[in-house]
């Protein structure tokens, strides 16, 4: 949700400053076929949507680094020990007996 926001932001933004100075992204320059109000309401709806979605996404990020792992930590599994594996035995040979 957070890069979407941010994308938002930017486009928003950035069409915003762009206008002012006589250009556009051209992948929004459609926002201006319905009037210029209209375009700077679909600039400002961008803007404040990327920050909806940026708010939400930050907030998203703090519940889930509070919450409690699944298991605690004392009923968790221990570490396995290096050993041999199962059911291997060295061979002896019938000299050495």
């Amino acid at each position: 949700m957070k890069s979407i926001g941010w994308l938002l932001v930017f486009l928003g933004a950035g069409s915003f400053v762009l206008n002012l100075i006589g250009y556009e992204f051209e992948l929004l320059m459609w926002i201006d076929n319905w009037g210029v109000e209209a375009g700077w309401a679909i600039r400002g709806a961008m803007i404040v949507a990327g920050g909806v979605l940026l708010f939400l996404g930050m907030k998203g990020e703090t519940a889930e680094a509070t919450a409690e792992p699944a298991q605690p930590a004392e009923f968790q599994q221990p570490e396995p020990e290096e050993t041999e594996p199962q059911g291997f035995e060295p061979q002896v040979s019938a000299e050495r007996e």
